[in-house]
């Protein structure tokens, strides 16, 4: 009898755990929850005005939310429709026109980018200029500097894309090859402003134009654009410093590496686009292909750590074996980050208006390197938990059996007798 006490109140609390850990595994919607309180608290921690979220599960955005003052001067609240800047998460969103043009055989992952140039030519140095490939731009090994760009005050004039180049642009320094192509990681926002003017010598037209018709507009987001165009001049936040000073919104020659404007409903679509649809739509939404998309996510040189560099996004592989990418953007006044985990089904967009916005998307990007975590303990531990129920069952039935057939059998010899 004590024996079946035990197994009945071993497959009760099995079953028990197995709903828990199962109700964890299947609703994530607590996420959001954590995220709704949390999101305030670390804006007053860290003194951020205004911040806007988006979570994207199994390729859409579930959830939407703005915290905080977009202009604290005139009060005006952060929503899901305010316009940030995204700064280095441009690049991410200019890596999918140049595999557009790759597709269609315009440009050549492994070709040498001179090739493709007219308007303006890598300076000589000692390094063979032909290991400057787009593959090797996409992913921070062509060797080449000019780590990122200040961006200059909308009062003064804009240099040329030619200019920029040169060294024009306002401190950032030419962009020239300063160690072997292909040899290591070096980041390098100046390769991706070579990458504007290649797209605009194959297609053109400018940049800003091209990546609008072929990426933006066809992924949905309307509200988003290389330019700081009239339109969303009303509906952009106010950049802030550390102190909470207002900042200019410095403007960008240099798109690709650092110009997008757009909202934290778009990112997400963006994101949501990196992995299948809730209603079977291809990963990559018909701008890309699945196998591009796929070849894009796929590590081509190592960073640190776990972490290596793909074409256009950062790679890192998680404990439970599955790939986190991503991409983070840091100008003046400006702090975002996009993640996913595809395997997962899992995304997310930060954006916020204040140079102290990074410590913010740390605190989040923990909470949700957590939740990861669990997701990989959930999956092991449903089978296990699973398994124990099985046998608890059976050893259940098997000890209920038991007395009746040895009951049975006493009945048998006595009338045999």
């Amino acid at each position: 009898m004590k024996r079946i006490i035990l197994i009945l109140m071993t497959l009760i609390l099995s079953i028990v755990l197995l709903v828990v850990v199962y109700s964890s595994h299947s609703n994530r919607d607590h996420l959001a929850d954590k995220l709704d309180r949390f999101i305030p608290q670390l804006m007053e921690q860290y003194h951020v005005p205004g911040a806007a979220v988006s979570l994207v599960r199994n390729g859409e955005a579930v959830w939407l939310e703005g915290y905080g003052l977009a202009d604290r001067e005139r009060g005006v609240p952060v929503t899901t429709d305010t316009v940030f800047q995204v700064a280095s998460i441009s690049k991410a969103v200019t890596s999918w026109g140049v595999m557009r043009l790759v597709e269609s055989g315009q440009l050549e992952l492994d070709a040498p980018v001179e090739q493709y140039l007219t308007r303006w030519h890598l300076p000589p140095s000692k390094y063979d200029a032909s290991g400057v490939t787009i593959r090797r731009l996409l992913s921070h090994s062509a060797g080449l500097s000019v780590h990122g760009y200040p961006g200059l005050r909308p009062d003064v004039p804009l240099p040329s894309l030619e200019e920029s180049l040169s060294g024009n642009n306002g401190g950032a320094g030419s962009v020239r090859i300063t160690m072997e192509p292909g040899a290591q990681f070096s980041y390098s926002g100046g390769g991706y402003t070579l990458l504007q003017l290649i797209i605009e010598e194959v297609t053109g037209e400018t940049f800003s134009a091209y990546m609008q018709r072929e990426v933006l507009d066809p992924l949905g987001m309307v509200h988003s654009s290389f330019e700081w165009q009239a339109d969303l001049r009303p509906a952009t936040a106010i950049a802030y410093s550390e102190t909470g000073a207002s900042l200019p919104n410095y403007l960008f020659t240099e798109q690709a590496a650092a110009g997008l404007y757009t909202t934290a409903p778009d990112l997400a679509r963006f994101v949501a686009a990196e992995m299948p649809g809730p209603n079977g739509e291809p990963a990559g939404r018909g701008v890309l292909s699945p196998d591009t998309l796929a070849l894009m996510l796929t590590p081509v040189i190592k960073t640190q750590g776990q972490a290596a560099q793909g074409l256009g996004q950062g790679i890192e592989t998680l404990p439970g074996g599955s790939e986190l990418i991503g991409h983070g953007g840091a100008n003046a006044g400006w702090r975002a980050i996009i993640s996913a985990n595809p395997e997962q089904g899992l995304g997310i967009v930060i954006l916020t208006n204040s140079d102290n916005g990074m410590a913010l998307i740390q605190d989040v990007m923990r909470e949700l390197s957590n939740l990861q975590i669990m997701e990989v303990a959930t999956r092991i531990l449903i089978p296990i938990l699973t398994l124990g129920l099985l046998i608890c069952a059976i050893f259940l039935i098997k000890d209920l059996t038991s007395p009746r057939q040895h009951r049975h059998r006493s009945r048998n010899e006595r009338s045999t007798r």
